[in-house]
């Protein structure tokens, strides 16, 4: 199943957004488009008026959307609790950050990321990100407004550090640093995870910016080794950002830092094909946050989210209700279907039934034709066992004569010389009823005679004799007593 993810990244100056389709095969760039942002005091809406520019690029129908947002709203701890459940973690960031912040925690939203502390201890050590409510609802309130209801809300640049931190190997240190035009961030990775994030405004002096952000990232350095107690070598350098103005200003940086420097590009380093149809020019240094925002949402990465919503299973309800009604519509078909061949079913085995019925009457009507009809099945049965009875009491009574023997003494005791044919023969315990066709009456009389000088045969009675229809053969019937 296909799925668009549409990631929104909206920074102090600028608006950045990739429409990323994926499917089971591959994730590939729809499109995307940059909307810069107009100076607050030209256009108080300058953010509402940037995202209707951007909604009118790219439709956000039918997608997810993810935003991130200036990292400069937030508030950044490295704490350590005596919890490892997230629940109990969530329920005591409020009264670990109260001390060390300056605004009420009512008026917080708060996320943290676990910095994976030791496994055996009963303590966490964590990253806390908070966002006052007062900075955070005016981005909801303005989504809102063009009908957006996006999926997550997050820190600008941690999703692009994110998804390198999953591109490093285990043990390996790594800087990313997103230099945007107002705000530079800071994002320490060691072994595939996020271990500190600073944010400082952008030096706006040119000649002095990479020995600025070179000393900032030193500083930070030294702070972070201090407090993990941490050996942090980094093999390089990785940067970003709309504040890479200048082919040289990643390399300027890297030399104070006496470190190789890379941009990132995420779409090279991850294979992220663009669509021929995108023909907007493609500029890795102000895309990369918005298409790793969307890529963190379509691999599931955990990061930080400050829009968790109250009311999610009513969200996913009607985000998936066109799936859940043709699934719904598919089910009852299959539901009919089954009832349909389970009536069908019934009927054919009602019928069945019925056939079976009447056969067992005809049968019953034909053996026992004197009998009054209650329980043919029944009565049958109780009949046949009778039958076997007496049967047993004959045969423990009386001679014990098999019918090979009584059909081999009819056989020896008609002469060659008697034209006869046998259509029926009957053998019961008491009694043998001979049906059959011969030329003449007489014949029948002499087959009478020799059959009575068999000598387990009691009496021998002619029963009926006639001519046929054709007048040629005489029909006869004997009983034999035994």
């Amino acid at each position: 199943m296909s799925r668009k993810v549409l990631g929104i990244d909206i920074r102090n100056e600028s608006v950045s957004a990739v429409l990323v389709k994926t499917s089971l095969r591959e994730s590939r760039i729809n499109t995307h488009a940059y909307i810069p942002i107009t100076d607050a005091e030209e256009d108080p809406d300058n953010i509402k008026t940037a995202l209707e520019t951007l909604i009118g690029q790219i439709d956000p129908a039918g997608c997810d959307c993810v935003v991130s947002i200036s990292a400069n709203h937030f508030s950044y701890r490295i704490l350590k609790v005596p919890f490892k459940v997230a629940k109990k973690i969530r329920m005591v960031l409020p009264f670990e950050l109260e001390p060390t912040v300056p605004f009420p925690v009512d008026d917080l939203v708060i996320d943290f990321i676990n910095l994976e502390s030791d496994r055996q201890s009963d303590q966490t050590d964590l990253i806390a990100v908070a966002v006052p409510k007062s900075e955070l609802n005016p981005y909801i309130e303005t989504l809102a407004a063009i009908k957006i209801d996006p999926e997550m809300i997050t820190v600008s640049g941690l999703p692009s550090a994110l998804c390198l931190a999953r591109q490093t190997d285990p043990g390996e240190d790594q800087l990313f640093l997103e230099i945007n035009k107002t705000i530079s961030t800071l994002f320490i990775v060691g072994s595939g995870r996020i271990k500190l994030l600073r944010s400082i405004p952008t030096p706006v002096a040119e000649d002095t910016r990479a020995g600025a952000l070179g000393a900032f990232v030193r500083r930070t350095l030294a702070a972070y080794s201090e407090l993990s107690g941490s050996d942090f070598q980094p093999l390089d350098i990785v940067m970003t950002g709309s504040g890479l103005n200048g082919a040289n200003f990643d390399k300027d940086v890297a030399g104070v830092l006496d470190l190789p420097a890379n941009r990132l590009n995420i779409s090279d380093r991850l294979n992220i094909p663009i669509d021929d149809e995108d023909v907007n020019p493609w500029d890795p240094a102000v895309m990369d946050s918005a298409l790793s925002l969307a890529l963190v949402e379509i691999e599931g990465i955990d990061g930080l989210n400050f829009h968790k919503s109250q009311f999610a299973a009513k969200k996913l309800f009607v985000k998936h209700k066109k799936n859940w009604i043709k699934t719904g519509i598919f089910a009852a078909a299959v539901i009919v279907l089954l009832l349909f061949n389970l009536i069908t079913d019934s009927y054919t085995l009602s019928k069945q039934l019925d056939g079976y019925d009447q056969q067992i009457l005809s049968i019953f009507k034909a053996t026992f034709p004197q009998e009054k009809i209650v329980e043919p099945f029944q009565q049958m049965q109780i009949n046949v066992r009778e039958a076997k009875k007496n049967a047993g009491v004959q045969s423990t009574a009386g001679p014990h004569l098999r019918s090979i023997d009584i059909l081999n003494a009819i056989s020896r005791s008609i002469p060659e010389t008697i034209t006869v044919d046998v259509t029926r023969m009957v053998i019961s315990p008491e009694t043998v009823l001979i049906s059959g066709n011969t030329d003449t009456f007489n014949s029948v009389e002499e087959i009478k005679s020799n059959l009575e000088q068999i000598d387990f045969f009691k009496r021998v009675t002619i029963s009926s004799t006639n001519k046929d229809r054709s007048g040629k053969e005489i029909r006869f019937q004997l009983k034999v007593e035994l």
